[in-house]
């Protein structure tokens, strides 16, 4: 069996073209986020919700979309053991269940991010979501 090799060239050199332009693209959106320009999105793609101290203040932002969950904690919230086990308790559980994948983010006691894969459903991201929420609401006002 023989292979053309300007044929498979020239495929190569197309596929690679156009993953670079949707690179970016996803960069582009990415700085959008970043820049704070876009206050809530909300569409069958993700979605950008807000988690809040009792001041009304903006401790992180989550933002979700399918299968990807990633919440980024805006303050400083130091996590002490109990919160951290109640974290992971509640991560660990959907893991089991789900088949979730997680990172969770700290810098020392601070946590700063977490990161949750294979996110396939909506009930699955909504039980994540309040018990991560409880646990951050709950941090911040120490």
């Amino acid at each position: 069996m023989s292979v053309n090799i300007d044929e498979l060239k020239k495929f190569l050199e197309s596929k690679i073209s156009a993953l670079r332009k949707e690179l970016e693209f996803y960069e582009y959106l990415l700085s959008i986020l970043e820049s704070g320009y876009v206050t809530s999105i909300k569409g069958n793609k993700g979605s950008i919700e807000y988690i809040k101290n009792k001041r009304g203040e903006v401790i992180a932002e989550v933002y979700y979309t399918p299968p990807m969950a990633k919440f980024v904690i805006k303050t400083r919230i130091t996590l002490n053991k109990s919160y951290l086990s109640a974290l992971s308790k509640i991560l660990e559980s959907e893991k089991d269940l789900s088949k979730i994948d997680y990172t969770i983010e700290m810098d020392k006691n601070d946590i700063k991010e977490i990161v949750i894969k294979n996110v396939t459903s909506e009930i699955v991201y909504n039980k994540i979501k309040t018990g991560v929420q409880t646990i951050l609401e709950r941090a911040s006002q120490l």
